[in-house]
């Protein structure tokens, strides 16, 4: 009875919900003072957003890359704009959640009704070598609209009028976006990252962004992949179709102090933790065997619509076309003199 009851627990254990994984730390990045220790540790969860962002990105020039009958405009291009700009407030914000935790501040009492672009305008005053010249640069400015032009897709407020943006080269119709209006989210937060990468002394804190295959995984820093990927990429696709962009994709003008130039904090002060090893209650058994299972319901899903190939639809929101169209045409009549 022992065995057969020790055979049963041990199936069960096998099964488990996907919700009791949520809280795994496991490689997650954070920042911890000293003092505290890693009780106190604030999450780099800007790195996710980052990470998340960038494939996304990838995703959109892919989609224009591989277009042959009109110009594609990214499938996901509102989601990386919307992560691109997740990934800012969040760098903003660790920053400025180690500035609190060091003075003993309270972070959510102090910060949390300010605006992305005073956040950060806290962080210049805060340090004041990097504020005086970023400020100098307008991106505050820019960060400005970036938030407004975040707010028109978030909050779908938009009736028809174009906005228009003085500073950045964002699309005047919100929801009308491309992989420029991307870039120029990418741009923006890389701007801010490049001035503030230093601001914790001895630590480069630019977001390092995960790359590999099955075989290898690398971490490197947002501002190299962009430079040696993500616009070489983009602009290839460009040439491909013979298409051009005003948008300056150039980073060189980006303010970059040098690292150790910021002594706000005390070396060794901050330091980055993270976790390289699962805890036991969250390591669980996954199938080694290789499906296709999203590709194959996807496929049988096309399928199962019993259209011929070269067919192309349209959406379907009308409920009865010929009814509608009787009705139609019998109200246009019955208001006629």
């Amino acid at each position: 009875m022992r065995n057969g009851y020790n055979c049963i627990m041990s199936n069960q254990s096998l099964s488990r919900n996907l919700e009791d994984f949520r809280l795994n730390r496991y490689l997650v990045p954070y920042l911890a003072l000293q003092r505290y220790g890693p009780d106190k540790a604030i999450e780099m969860s800007y790195t996710t957003y980052a990470i998340h962002a960038f494939y996304s990105t990838i995703e959109d020039i892919k989609d224009l890359e591989h277009q042959a009958t009109f110009v594609n405009n990214g499938r996901r291009s509102n989601v990386s704009i919307a992560l691109w700009f997740l990934a800012l407030e969040s760098f903003v914000n660790c920053v400025g959640k180690m500035v609190c935790l060091r003075n003993g501040e309270d972070f959510a009492k102090d910060w949390s009704a300010k605006t992305v672009g005073k956040r950060i305008g806290f962080l210049f005053d805060t340090f004041p070598a990097e504020g005086e010249v970023m400020r100098k640069s307008g991106l505050i400015a820019r960060i400005n609209e970036f938030l407004q032009f975040r707010n028109e897709i978030f909050h779908d407020r938009n009736v028809g009028e174009e906005l228009v943006f003085h500073k950045t080269n964002f699309s005047p119709r919100p929801y009308f976006n491309n992989q420029v209006d991307v870039f120029q989210a990418l741009l923006i937060f890389l701007e801010v990252c490049c001035g503030l990468r230093y601001s914790i002394n001895a630590l480069d804190i630019m977001p390092e962004i995960s790359i590999g295959n099955q075989e290898l995984l690398i971490f490197d820093k947002l501002d190299k992949l962009y430079e040696t990927f993500l616009k070489p990429y983009f602009l290839r696709v460009l040439t491909k179709h013979d298409l051009n962009t005003a948008l300056n994709l150039d980073t060189k003008h980006f303010y970059q102090p040098e690292p150790y130039s910021n002594k706000y904090f005390l070396q060794g002060e901050i330091l980055p933790v993270f976790q390289n090893q699962q805890q036991s209650n969250f390591i669980h058994p996954l199938s080694q065997k290789k499906t296709s299972i999203g590709e194959t319901l996807y496929n049988d899903l096309i399928i199962s619509s019993g259209k011929k190939a070269g067919h192309y639809d349209s959406m379907h929101f009308i409920i009865d076309w010929p009814k509608l169209y009787a009705d139609g045409q019998k109200a246009k009549a019955s208001r006629q003199p």
